[in-house]
């Protein structure tokens, strides 16, 4: 009797192997429609009259910086932080990692001493949920993942 090809361990460690990739390309590839909603050429420039450019260098690698984290490959950065055993953030994809750091500075916070408060809060403000338009936060994120 002929034995199926897929009962093998090693087929079957390839075929999860396949699937895993594929299902993290369908996250990412969810992470980018999200980001699609925003324009980057307007979150470049509300990104510029917000806050964020007083604390956040875009020119320079993250992460670096004096008071926040230099955001100069974000989309690079965010994708290595999701996978790390530390964060404990909700986000599967870049996009979603930048959104919920602007929504939520505290799900993940840069290890740095300056990033923090002294009771070890993130020195972000917390209200841009509230200051900022879902429009807005969607054309900050677009513009942060050209950040790479």
């Amino acid at each position: 009797m002929r034995r199926s090809v897929w009962r093998s361990p090693a087929s079957l460690g390839l075929l999860a192997g396949v699937l895993a990739i594929v299902i993290a390309h369908a996250c990412e590839l969810d992470g980018a429609a999200s980001a699609a909603r925003g324009d980057a050429a307007k979150g470049e420039r509300l990104f510029a009259t917000l806050p964020c450019v007083s604390c956040h260098d875009v020119t320079k690698p993250w992460p670096g910086g004096d008071i926040c984290p230099n955001l100069g490959n974000i989309a690079t950065e965010a994708a290595r932080i999701i996978r790390l055993r530390e964060y404990r953030g909700k986000a599967r994809t870049a996009a979603d990692y930048i959104r919920e750091s602007i929504l939520d500075p505290n799900a993940y916070i840069v290890p740095g001493a300056s990033y923090r408060t002294p009771d070890g809060k993130s020195v972000m403000p917390k209200d841009f949920g509230a200051t900022l338009t879902g429009a807005q936060i969607d054309d900050l994120v677009a513009y942060l993942l050209t950040r790479r």
